[in-house]
């Protein structure tokens, strides 16, 4: 098989709410997509999760098309037989992994059947306005988790008082300072399944093993094998939180699975305000965690989507059926 052609697009889509947290406000999802013809004539979608400005990873959008591009006109025309084999020519996009997850994305759906499957259903929500309220009561996840805010012991209250009794989870997103403290050891360790990235930088948990804290998650910090398996050592990490587009992709998140099968730590497949291609191979990897995942149903984030039945919420669970896109609702850029 050989890959003779490639196209790249955009995608640009208005939250139903603003996400809200303590790094940005965003009001819009813009997405790069990438389509790899075949020789066969058969194009494989690839969704990537970067963002316009650096406000979450160094890597853009706009880095993310030079690197695609210069990737392509490596590999166009070389015939590939395997899924290694692909794999192995990504192996100079070790500093872009959004892009070498994008790629990886398309890739896999050359090799491997994609099937049906259901998972658990894990909403987010930033700030707890009526309408997210009204969202949580009518969809009933699983576990919910709560961006930190001023407001944070009155949002997990709140949460608590809900007519279903979701697991809680707290993402701080390394935003905790010393004078909001009291705040976190208010909290105990029991109301919340974990709390995500309380610190800037994990030698402030050391201040604080005379607390009964909840379960500390790594997110952010979460961008290599070597260093998870280094914040697990040295900070007794519980929980790990595995974004395939930080981690460059499904093939590194799998190998990481691997690697923390004798941790005991628990594992979450994080996902990233993601349109429904993307999505589907988030709620895949998710199959293989111990907590509910960043996994929401069609509708949840975007009116509108480039897969329809993008993720079908039932009873608690979320069923996927393997990703169609609609090409036409792309905007094509390449």
């Amino acid at each position: 098989m050989k890959i003779v052609d490639m196209h790249l697009y955009l995608y640009d889509e208005r939250f139903n709410t603003p996400i809200i947290t303590p790094k940005i406000k965003l009001e819009k999802r813009k997405a790069l997509f990438v389509a790899l013809v075949t020789d066969n004539n058969v194009y494989y979608y690839g969704e990537c999760n970067a963002f316009e400005t650096d406000w979450y990873t160094n890597e853009t959008i706009d880095e993310a098309q030079i690197q695609v591009k210069e990737w392509f006109e490596s590999i166009q025309d070389i015939a590939f037989y395997t899924f290694d084999d692909i794999i192995s020519s990504l192996n100079h996009l070790s500093k872009y992994p959004a892009t070498r997850s994008m790629i990886v994305m398309a890739c896999y759906q050359m090799f491997f059947k994609l099937t049906d499957f259901s998972v658990a259903y894990g909403a987010t929500v930033s700030g707890l306005a009526e309408e997210n309220i009204l969202q949580l009561s009518q969809t009933r996840p699983q576990r919910v988790k709560i961006k930190w805010s001023d407001s944070i012991l009155d949002d997990i209250k709140t949460v608590e008082k809900l007519s279903f009794k979701p697991d809680i989870v707290v993402d701080a997103n390394e935003s905790i300072t010393e004078a909001e403290i009291t705040k976190l050891t208010t909290i105990g360790n029991n109301r919340l399944l974990y709390i995500e990235e309380p610190f800037k930088s994990l030698e402030m948990l050391k201040q604080f093993y005379i607390y009964e804290l909840p379960p500390v998650a790594i997110d952010e910090k979460a961008d290599t094998v070597n260093n998870i398996l280094e914040a697990i050592d040295a900070y007794a990490i519980a929980v790990v939180v595995l974004k395939p587009f930080r981690l460059g992709g499904i093939d590194k998140v799998l190998d990481i699975i691997k690697a923390l099968s004798d941790k005991n730590v628990k594992i979450v497949i994080g996902g990233m305000y993601e349109y429904g291609l993307s999505r589907y191979f988030t709620a895949m990897l998710a199959q293989l965690c111990d907590y509910p995942s960043d996994i929401t149903p069609e509708g949840y984030y975007f009116e509108k989507d480039i897969v329809d039945r993008a993720g079908i919420l039932k009873g608690g669970s979320i069923y996927f059926e393997p990703p169609k896109v609609k090409s036409t609702r792309l905007t094509r850029i390449y």
